[in-house]
């Protein structure tokens, strides 16, 4: 109940700001590249996909504060390549305990399920840890939002086809404790709002440059 009320706060805090005509800030996330985490490019490849969906997973295993994502990272690398003989990691971005994002996949290739629905056209958001058992931080939650709002921006992907890997397939993922954003609908609200600040920021960045241009 914190943690949704701590959410809910964040959108109140964005509109509060807005009525007294202050600019509510854009929260800032580095999405950390490939060779950073020492990815290994795929020996085959599979027919691109359009981006029409985002889609919110989480790993399913219990994730240590003290674990290090990037062995994670690499470890999940190798056995998706040996054990399930997939092209790559299955998700095309992965978000730490700290709210760190990862590249992972090439986001232009669909991406890997064990359940039966077909995730060719989503883009893959996948949260590290168990979320049957875990409780996502704040930090985890804002670069989830900024995340997906960066991408439905860039990909024209409307907020009713941000769902979880559940809304798709008989599966507990991404587990009730970040489910229960979706669900609720304050994680599509923040979504929104930074969808609108991004936007804001655009625009503001376009018109410094043609003021410099001239």
């Amino acid at each position: 109940m914190m943690r949704k009320s701590v959410l809910k706060l964040t959108l109140v805090i964005f509109l509060f700001g807005s009525l007294l005509g202050q600019t509510p800030k854009l929260p800032q996330f580095k999405i950390i590249p490939r060779k950073a985490w020492g990815w290994k490019p795929p020996t085959f490849t599979l027919k691109p996909q359009k981006i029409k969906r985002i889609t919110i997973h989480h790993s399913g295993i219990y994730f240590k504060k003290d674990e290090d994502p990037i062995k994670y990272l690499r470890h999940l690398q190798e056995w998706s390549r040996s054990e399930k003989h997939w092209m790559d990691i299955p998700y095309h971005y992965m978000i730490d305990l700290n709210g760190n994002i990862y590249e992972a996949r090439e986001l232009k290739y669909p991406g890997d399920t064990n359940t039966t629905y077909n995730p060719r056209g989503h883009a893959l958001i996948c949260v590290m840890g168990n979320y049957e058992i875990q409780k996502p931080i704040q930090r985890q939650l804002e670069a989830l939002a900024w995340l997906s709002a960066k991408l439905a921006l860039k990909y024209h992907v409307p907020l009713d086809s941000i769902k979880g890997h559940k809304d798709y397939a008989e599966t507990q993922c991404p587990g009730k404790n970040l489910y229960r954003y979706l669900q609720d609908g304050s994680l599509k609200k923040l979504i929104k709002e930074y969808e609108i600040l991004d936007q804001q920021k655009m625009k503001q960045n376009k018109v410094k440059s043609i003021r410099l241009k001239k």
